[in-house]
């Protein structure tokens, strides 16, 4: 690529940040992932009262789920080389209304568990879409967008599990959880949004990185910091209450709240992060998120009081919470060319580690105990540190005439 397409790419995306207000069209996109995320753990209770599950078949729920966000490279990649009148935007948007629709009148397992797939699927679909949009309105400044984006993802991931509460609390069905999501999806896809048309037509030459080289080193960068990343934040997520209980002596009751600290502190690590990125840039954030999290982790493994255990719990999730998208950002400062690409392999690399991490966490849950197992949760970000600097080399190896000073 040349010094004035390279200079193009520096400018023009950088302008957007500085004067247009906040994709809030998008920005509500990660929310319908977010709300249809939040709400699957919850609804799992009701489905095993209704249709006698046992543990075994809840479970494959989950692992449908993340089999459907494996699943987008192909679907995605075709409708982004096609210039559908309909808009890939809402595409991804009616995708939602009819994965939440199936799973509202859902009869047994033969469609809980597709649904669950589906659900993975169009929520994946919606965050590769919306990434890359935001990728491609806001190029190397891109991170900060990203991580507000998340914020709403991460709000509405408590909004979907409040959702599913509050409609059993009142007397109605757990089924009107996802119809509500359907139906904020429906009128999403309804309305005249200009993120409908965003996108559409791009075609695949748009989307080259600069060399192969650059290409193939982000590209395995991060596919492996993507992994590690959730790994660590979902084998929190889904065994740091189990953890608590053990490691602290406490109740379950007591346990779950402390990790509802974890979660919060997700959003509100995220919210921190948006406005550091105005004076750092994301590689920076990232390794000294990476630091913060190995030390929180080791601190924790100490502390056995129930305040000590609260506030470090907090600290963890805002430090975890920033590592899937202060991961993408960095990559899309190397090649925001390469948004869409950049895009859908990271929201499949969330589903390999959905997929994997928590099983084998609690694999060896089984034969070393849970606080052993959960105490090499350590091992994932000090296992990112040497692949930050593997994405600096490829932002030298693309841009030998423009180098870094970050």
């Amino acid at each position: 690529m040349t010094d004035m397409a390279h200079n193009q790419s520096m400018q023009s995306p950088s302008a957007p940040a500085r004067t247009e207000p906040r994709p809030w069209g998008i920005y509500l996109m990660f929310g319908l992932f977010g709300a249809q995320q939040g709400m699957l753990g919850p609804l799992m209770p009701f489905l095993r009262a209704e249709f006698n599950l046992d543990l075994r078949w809840t479970g494959l729920h989950f692992a449908a789920y993340a089999l459907g966000l494996v699943l987008i490279g192909v679907p995605y990649r075709w409708l982004e080389s096609r210039a559908l009148a309909i808009g890939i935007g809402r595409i991804a948007i009616g995708s939602i209304v009819l994965a939440s629709a199936l799973f509202s009148i859902a009869s047994g397992l033969t469609m809980t568990l597709p649904g669950s797939v589906l659900m993975g699927f169009s929520g994946g679909l919606v965050m590769a879409v919306g990434q890359a949009m935001l990728g491609r309105l806001y190029g190397r400044q891109a991170a900060a967008k990203l991580v507000e984006a998340h914020i709403v993802a991460g709000l509405c991931v408590l909004g979907g599990a409040l959702l599913v509460g509050a409609a059993t609390a009142i007397g109605l069905s757990w089924r009107m959880a996802p119809l509500m999501v359907s139906s904020w999806a429906l009128i999403m896809f309804c309305l005249p949004l200009t993120i409908h048309k965003s996108g559409a037509g791009h075609n695949a030459s748009s989307q080259r990185v600069d060399t192969p080289r650059l290409q193939r080193l982000t590209r395995l960068s991060l596919w492996a910091l993507v992994i590690l990343g959730i790994s660590a934040e979902w084998g929190v997520g889904f065994w740091g209450a189990e953890y608590i209980k053990t490691h602290v002596q406490t109740s379950a009751s007591v346990a779950a709240t402390l990790m509802s600290l974890y979660f919060a502190g997700t959003v509100c690590g995220r919210l921190v992060s948006s406005y550091a990125l105005r004076r750092v840039s994301p590689f920076t954030l990232l390794t000294v998120v990476i630091f913060s999290a190995i030390a929180t982790l080791l601190v924790l493994s100490f502390v056995k009081g129930v305040t000590g255990t609260a506030i470090l719990t907090f600290v963890l999730g805002a430090c975890l919470g920033n590592f899937f998208p202060l991961i993408l950002g960095s990559a899309m400062r190397i090649a925001p060319q390469a948004s869409s690409t950049l895009s859908t392999q990271a929201s499949q690399a969330v589903g390999v580690a959905l997929l994997l991490a928590p099983f084998l966490l609690g694999l060896l849950s089984e034969r070393i105990g849970v606080e052993a197992a959960f105490r090499l949760l350590i091992v994932y970000p000090l296992l990112m540190l040497p692949l930050v600097p593997a994405l600096r080399g490829a932002w030298s190896a693309g841009n030998a005439t423009t180098p870094s000073k970050e």
